[in-house]
């Protein structure tokens, strides 16, 4: 059963896909870890939370309030026990809430991007360089399982935000994947 596409869904498109560009950029241009960096990675996040409320796309919008959480704890440089234990506290309470709301009954893809999440953040707690491994593997399949969410949901349901969820995690799983790749010697 295909969903109406939502009244903004055009507009918030457009949005989105400037917070795609602030997202790349950030990550693609800026020195890693730069207060620079983590700010445009925190305005870019906002834009697409502000963009999946408007969307009423509740599993996006636990996806950004993850990013917003991963990326305030990189930026108070927590040690890795304290950041896995607030940022997959955040996780469970996304998950807990898609399920308080009967989210899965509209949309069992979610699933798929929950699953997604919960590796996200598990990458970003030891993104402090402490697992190499486990931040590649996690941030990696974490942002495809993502991808594949927001491409399936889209072929669905017609919400053009996913369009850009798609790309970007397509876009953000290449360097955790390389680096999890070359500590594997392939």
């Amino acid at each position: 059963m295909k969903k109406k596409a939502p009244k903004y869904d055009r507009l918030m498109f457009y949005v989105s896909v400037a917070a795609m560009a602030i997202l790349i950029y950030s990550v693609s241009f800026i020195a890693f870890g730069s207060v620079l960096q983590e700010g445009l990675f925190l305005v870019g996040a906002a834009i697409l939370f502000a963009s999946a409320t408007a969307s009423k796309q509740k599993v996006v919008q636990a996806l950004e309030v993850i990013v917003i959480v991963g990326v305030v704890l990189g930026i108070l440089d927590l040690n890795v026990v304290y950041s896995l234990t607030i940022i997959l506290s955040i996780s469970l309470l996304m998950v807990a809430y898609l399920l308080s709301i009967e989210h899965y009954k509209k949309e069992p893809i979610g699933s798929i991007g929950s699953i997604g999440f919960i590796l996200l953040a598990i990458g970003f707690a030891f993104n402090s360089g402490s697992n190499l491994m486990v931040t590649g593997f996690a941030l990696a399949s974490g942002s495809l399982l993502i991808a594949i969410y927001s491409a399936t949901s889209y072929v669905l349901y017609k919400v053009r935000l996913q369009i850009v969820i798609t790309i970007l995690n397509i876009v953000f799983a290449i360097s955790p994947l390389l680096l999890f790749l070359k500590i594997l010697g392939v």
